[in-house]
């Protein structure tokens, strides 16, 4: 029995290390569509483009459309915890904890989602009444000056305390409460890898529209992040 959970933490490490290498192969695609500005012309990176918009998009759609179903499990949980203890005077910890991972859940698996939808909080002055190219420029700085660099130093400082939940199988620290700590600390990585390929994502769109390419179509009821707002939807 001891020696199985000595090989615990080394089979996590090993994975660990794989993953890790795994994503510095995959790093060089974060600065295709920087290399793009400078090939406008080659078919190959505007068909590769293409077709990563749309494998992002619509594997950051499909999750978002699955963790939404998780808002209404939200809703019960508190409504229970609260009648619970209002009328009943018992408090169950593991329904006032599963209220914090499903709203955590909705968070983290759901935010790329809700960046290829345009539903973040901005501070939109300038930016809804730009041209099309103008946006996409915007967007593309944005990217790599902001949100590349953010991205990559959250999963970064996330390996260790993520590792270490993982060594133990963290839960809860009441004896009572949910057994799954460590699993909704992955999810902090799990959110910086979504939204760094989401934001791949927006940036191949924006350099495929500067270099004057067709963009890839966007999945049902999303509004192009490039189009001219007017009226009410502007300032």
């Amino acid at each position: 029995m001891e020696e199985e959970n000595n090989m615990t933490p080394e089979l996590l490490g090993i994975i660990g290390r794989s993953l890790q290498a795994i994503g510095w192969v995959f790093m060089p695609f974060l600065l295709v569509p920087l290399l793009s500005l400078f090939s406008p012309k080659s078919k190959f990176i505007r068909s590769f483009l293409t077709n990563l918009v749309q494998i992002i998009d619509g594997f950051n759609m499909g999750v978002g459309e699955a963790v939404k179903w998780l808002l209404p499990l939200l809703v019960v949980s508190i409504a229970f915890g609260v009648i619970a203890l209002s009328i009943f005077g018992q408090a169950w910890t593991k329904f006032d904890e599963s209220a914090i991972y499903f709203h955590a859940t909705l968070i983290l698996l759901g935010s790329a989602a809700t960046l290829l939808a345009g539903k973040h909080v901005r501070v939109d002055i300038f930016h809804a009444n730009m041209p099309p190219k103008s946006k996409a420029f915007v967007d593309f700085l944005g990217f790599y000056g902001l949100m590349l660099p953010f991205c990559l130093v959250l999963l970064w400082n996330s390996q260790s305390f993520v590792a270490l939940s993982w060594a133990s199988f963290e839960g809860s620290a009441e004896s009572d409460g949910i057994k799954g700590l460590f699993i909704l600390k992955t999810f902090v990585s799990i959110f910086a890898l979504m939204m760094l390929a989401q934001g791949l994502s927006l940036a191949a769109r924006a350099a495929l529209l500067i270099n004057g390419h067709a963009l890839p179509s966007l999945p049902q009821n999303i509004d192009d992040p490039f189009a001219v707002k007017h009226g009410g939807d502007g300032l």
